[in-house]
């Protein structure tokens, strides 16, 4: 996987989990959010990459979702914006 940009890692967390996400959440927040984003691309499996973000469990349940389906949001996201390949 190539390394992705700050803009990639906030179009595709925005596309995939809040389309309301504002630049005004400031760098740290958006850092550690490119470290999880990176995180759920590059595991083997969306099973797998949904381990990476099981922590938000508050947040899956109060929208009626699951890390499993927010991760293959992502790594859909991402292969359709061209930044990765894999087929799970």
């Amino acid at each position: 996987m190539n390394e992705l940009t700050q803009e990639q890692i906030k179009a595709v967390y925005r596309s995939a989990i809040d389309p309301n996400a504002r630049d005004s959440e400031g760098m740290d927040w958006w850092e550690a959010v490119g470290a999880e984003i990176r995180a759920v691309i590059s595991a083997p499996t969306a099973k797998e990459a949904s381990m990476v973000i099981a922590w938000w469990h508050h947040d899956w349940s109060t929208v009626a979702d699951t890390p499993l389906k927010a991760a293959q949001r992502i790594r859909s996201s991402a292969r359709k914006s061209g930044l990765y390949d894999a087929k799970t």
